[in-house]
């Protein structure tokens, strides 16, 4: 089988080494399982929250293009694929249609139904930790902004920071910032700005030419008045997109008047938000629409047929208001094509509101959870003890390696050998010691604690239930592709079936 790796590192404690030593593991245990590495992708000092990941999105492409063809995906552990349950279950599915398999060295999970919940109790752990890391870098960025320091980053154009980290206005800068605030305060469209720094050459922060979108975030930037802000944008999105036109509340942010040197009057500033504002009231009428979110795509099929059934729409005017009114639906995507099979539409809320109340009745409940938990406990502990051969299997390979590093120091002792060739063997020895030791550790301490007990699991199972009674489209969208295998429509009926089952009849 032909398998591709893809190790990362992001910023929080972690090395450029430990993608050497991800790719190291990777390759140990493909060798182990017979695998046949095709490529590595890697990516450094990114997060796996965000799809910022250059590596991993030209490997998700690849996949998907056909220009890499395997069946088998190696990453080190489950966090190094994303931290986000929402990216994960995505690319995931992604992956399946591509008919590749993700598998994990660190964590042996398999295709079974107890695998698949376990799996996904990781990846709440793991984005637990995501967002705990997060929230202590938060109280130390806080600190830093109630003293009008600069927090990270660019600063935004027009300033610079001092030795200390406060802002300085930058004088070459600041001539494109007093020409934005001038023209638009005097009636000058956003056409008309651009085309005036352009003329005089000026240009982003980042060397680029202004944009109308970069020309509006200047406008509304409460630091070009001397305000400091932190803390304003709103928290991502559980897709993990940030809108970073959309504000917290005003007890979230952090603001301290006169801690920036002003580079535009007070008096402009506020009088061209005013104006600002009343351009968005004047163009903002039913131009914001929300999505429409499908819960049941990708495991909605039909009955009749055997092809996919997908989200669809259509509008009629009421009797009485004779207003113009949406109604949703999941059809037949075949018969939609070719109008050949002969199964309908279904309302779509009729359809995602059967398949959550059975997977409350038959899943997430008071009887059904603790038989779940206790499902998915024996299964966590018999990979355990699956595991329990690897920790021999690592002390071995540290004894095999220490014994060639002395060979090796020997060999140098008696002058036997060219030394510059045995100190590179002696590198490469010493780096997968290294990557042995740290194997070995992360094995110890798994083996030493119960990591997934059975009031743990409960309790995610408990979260999960909670998600369910938010009524969060996009929260029951990961509920039904963690939980629900397939969704069967036909004429008459609609059939459930989950990944896995419980028997609380007893």
């Amino acid at each position: 089988m032909k398998a591709t790796i893809y190790a990362r590192f992001s910023s929080d404690n972690q090395r450029e080494e430990s993608i050497t030593a991800q790719v190291r593991a990777c390759t140990e245990y493909a060798q182990k399982q017979g695998y046949t590495i095709v490529k590595v992708y890697t990516d450094e000092a990114k997060s796996a929250t965000t799809d910022d990941r250059p590596g991993f999105m030209q490997m998700i492409s690849d996949i998907k293009t056909n220009r890499l063809q395997v069946d088998v995906l190696l990453i080190h552990k489950l966090d190094r694929f994303a931290r986000n349950r929402y990216d994960s279950a995505f690319y995931k599915r992604e992956l399946k249609r591509a008919e590749v398999r993700v598998e994990s060295v660190l964590e042996h999970l398999d295709d079974s139904p107890e695998s698949i919940l376990m799996e996904s109790i990781f990846e709440g752990m793991a984005e637990y930790y995501s967002k705990n890391l997060a929230r202590e870098v938060m109280k130390g960025m806080k600190e830093t902004a109630l003293q009008g320091k600069h927090t990270g980053g660019l600063a935004p154009l027009g300033l610079s920071v001092d030795k200390e980290g406060y802002y300085i206005i930058n004088k070459l800068e600041a001539e494109a910032i007093r020409i934005i605030f001038n023209m638009f305060h005097q009636g000058h469209g956003y056409s008309n700005i651009q085309g005036e720094l352009n003329k005089k050459g000026l240009k982003t922060k980042l060397g680029r030419p202004f944009s109308k979108n970069s020309i509006h975030d200047i406008l509304r930037n409460k630091k070009y008045a001397g305000i400091y802000v932190f803390n304003r944008a709103s928290s991502k999105s559980p897709d993990g997109r940030r809108n970073n036109h959309k504000s917290k509340s005003r007890e979230e942010v952090i603001e301290i008047k006169g801690a920036i040197p002003a580079i535009i009057p007070s008096e402009i500033f506020w009088e061209v938000q005013a104006k600002m504002d009343k351009n968005q009231r004047q163009n903002s009428k039913g131009s914001y629409k929300s999505k429409t979110v499908y819960i049941l795509s990708g495991v909605i099929w039909c009955g009749e047929c055997g092809k996919r059934m997908v989200g669809t729409s259509s509008s009629y005017l009421t009797r009485v208001s004779r207003e113009h009114r949406k109604q949703y639906y999941y059809e037949c995507n075949y018969g939609k094509r070719t109008g050949a099979c002969g199964n309908g539409k279904i309302r779509k809320d009729l359809a995602e509101n059967y398949v959550l109340s059975e997977l409350e009745a038959r899943l997430l409940n008071d009887l059904a959870i603790p038989e779940l938990a206790h499902k998915i406990s024996i299964h966590y502990k018999q990979e355990k003890m699956k595991s329990a051969g690897e920790g021999l299997f690592l002390e071995q390979e540290l004894l095999k390696v220490d014994k060639q590093i002395n060979n090796l120091v020997q060999a140098i002792t008696e002058g036997g050998a060219t030394v510059r060739v045995i100190v590179e063997q002696l590198k490469r020895l010493e780096a997968k010691k290294s990557s042995l030791e740290s194997r070995l550790q992360e094995w110890r301490i798994k083996q030493s604690q119960d990591l997934l007990s059975e009031n743990t699991i409960a309790s995610y199972l408990q979260h999960y239930r909670e998600l369910l009674k938010s009524d969060d489209p996009v929260s029951c969208k990961q509920l039904v592709e963690e939980f629900v295998e397939r969704v069967t429509i036909n004429k008459d009926t609609i059939k459930v079936t989950f990944k896995v089952s419980v028997d609380t009849s007893a």
